[in-house]
């Protein structure tokens, strides 16, 4: 029958307690005289350790079986640390990727599978901070650098307290912006290609929403480029204005040939027609759907005789005017008029309202000094305080009340060898 335990070391727990149960020789800083300080073989596991105060290992899917193991109620279960190599090691599957110049506290490599994994419920699954650097750094030469997934809420999320919230960059940066150079949640800048691309199949390629300000907005130093270009229908649901209205119509040389717009302080319909006289008058209805969109009664005809008469003029209705020759004339003169008709739908209108370009000034810069490092690493421990439940809160207690254990190395030289004459031979 198997047992338990094969070997078992039970080092002095009096006065004088000692730094290990079990030891083997060993000088600081020289090579010990073995290969391998411990080699445990086991069905469950081949190494087994808790720290502090004995306690049931806890068991689950990748704790139960393993090679090592170490476990605590109020210390780290399983530290690895180097001083210019790697601190733990994880490989999963026999053949992986191999780059022997890395140097980290965890490295973990794999040839199908994730390297590293983190879960959690209710936190982070990963989470990375640095003083002068990125807190998550992610590198692929063949897919993205960093993917994020969501099944609810946004895939990736990018906040900053005094700058961008996200910061992407494509080849080289490109130009910096106004000055000073504004800050948003998100920028894209590249010195060749697309600042940012937006594309949609069922919603819009690209959303801009403002509650006080313009939402969206786009600016250029170069007389000879545009602000915004827009290949297809436009629809504007409320009000358009430019300070120069032009349209570009096609000509017979291939050209395209501005043709600049007509304005008016106040707000016009305009329709035109053409009829004829009968002896000397006719009636001319308004178009229905014309009449409509203008308010009743409200409308100016212009005529334009289209052959020799007296002259003619107007009496107006709600639904048609009536066009008559001057002196009585009895002519079947051809014209030609234009009615301009006051918008209905416009109400509250003022000639010449002053109106103030609503074009937002740059956002200033946020002036923030970088934090110092003693700063950052308070400000994690506070975030770490903040999400720890009240059992982590007494055993951090605990610990932080123990005196430190140092283990040095030293080397317990063994008794020297006696020699001994040899024996001589009987006779």
């Amino acid at each position: 029958m198997a047992e338990d335990v094969k070997f078992f070391a039970d080092g002095d727990i009096g006065d004088g307690v000692e730094d290990a149960a079990f030891q083997n020789g060993s000088v600081q800083g020289e090579l010990p005289d073995f290969q391998f300080g411990v080699v445990g073989y086991g069905i469950a596991g081949g190494l087994v350790g808790c720290g502090g105060p004995a306690m049931t290992r806890l068991l689950g899917p990748y704790s139960t079986f393993a090679g090592v193991q170490g476990t605590a109620r109020d210390f780290t279960g399983v530290a690895g640390t180097s001083v210019n190599h790697v601190g733990v090691y994880g490989q999963v599957e026999d053949i992986v990727i191999r780059v022997d110049s890395l140097h980290a506290g965890v490295l973990g490599t794999a040839l199908t599978q994730p390297g590293v994994v983190g879960l959690s419920d209710d936190a982070p699954g990963v989470e990375g901070s640095s003083v002068n650097l990125a807190g998550v750094s992610g590198f692929s030469s063949m897919d993205a650098g960093v993917v994020g997934r969501s099944e609810t809420v946004s895939g990736v999320l990018g906040t900053s307290d005094a700058q961008n919230g996200v910061f992407g960059i494509c080849g080289l940066t490109g130009p910096s912006g106004p000055q000073p150079v504004p800050i948003a949640g998100v920028v894209g800048t590249s010195d060749a290609q697309h600042g940012v691309i937006g594309t949609s199949n069922g919603g819009y390629g690209v959303y801009g929403f403002s509650t006080n300000l313009v939402g969206v907005y786009g600016e250029t130093n170069n007389p000879n480029a545009y602000a915004g270009v827009f290949n297809g229908n436009v629809h504007i649901n409320g009000v358009f204005t430019g300070t120069d209205k032009r349209a570009v119509v096609p000509f017979p040389d291939g050209t395209q040939r501005v043709l600049h717009c007509m304005e008016s302080p106040e707000p016009w319909f305009e329709d035109f027609g053409a009829a004829r006289l009968k002896r000397g008058r006719t009636v001319v209805k308004l178009d229905a759907d014309f009449a409509k969109v203008i308010k009743r009664g409200d409308y100016t005809v212009f005529l334009t005789p289209e052959g020799d008469c007296r002259g003619l003029y107007v009496r107006k209705s709600a639904a048609s005017f009536e066009v008559r020759e001057l002196m009585g004339g009895k002519s079947s003169v051809a014209f030609s008029y234009r009615i301009v008709g006051r918008r209905k739908d416009i109400r509250g209108h003022r000639r010449f309202a002053k109106f103030d370009m609503p074009v937002p000034p740059p956002a200033p810069r946020a002036r923030r000094r970088a934090p110092t490092r003693a700063a950052f690493i308070a400000e994690l421990e506070r975030r770490a305080r903040a999400r720890v439940t009240p059992s982590m809160r007494r055993s951090d207690r605990k610990v932080a009340a123990m005196p430190p254990a140092i283990l040095i190395p030293r080397r317990r030289r063994p008794p020297a060898r006696q020699h001994r004459a040899p024996k001589m031979p009987s006779r």
